[in-house]
């Protein structure tokens, strides 16, 4: 009587190899590499500069600075062009509170990236 062999193991080894090469493109976009404020800080007077700093060149359709009263008037809005790094000044000055920043951009290969940071400012 002869053995059956599965060949489930080699058809698992295949779909993981093809999972992995697929991931590794994905794990190479443009994210966030430095915040001002650093992310999670808390900052003793209101910031004269909040922006980011990107892993490579972003084209950036999207940024938002919300604290405890609401959306931040902001000196600029994202462009057209492609960026390495997206600051902009507060119109007004920060009061005491929590603050998130939202941003969403293309990255160099076209893909849509989003992510944000939070930052305090003490009285």
């Amino acid at each position: 009587m002869q053995k059956k062999t599965s060949s489930l193991p080699i058809i698992h080894a295949i779909l993981a190899t093809l999972l992995i090469s697929l991931a590794i493109p994905v794990l190479a976009h443009e994210g966030r590499a430095n915040t001002l404020p650093k992310d999670g800080t808390t900052v003793q007077n209101s910031p004269a500069t909040i922006g980011i700093e990107f892993g490579g060149m972003m084209r950036v359709t999207q940024f938002e600075v919300t604290g405890p009263d609401g959306s931040v008037p902001l000196d600029g809005q994202p462009g057209t062009e492609q960026v390495e790094q997206y600051f902009v000044k507060p119109d007004e000055i920060l009061s005491a509170g929590d603050y998130q920043v939202h941003w969403r951009g293309l990255s160099d290969d076209g893909h849509m990236m989003s992510d944000g940071f939070n930052f305090s400012v003490e009285p």
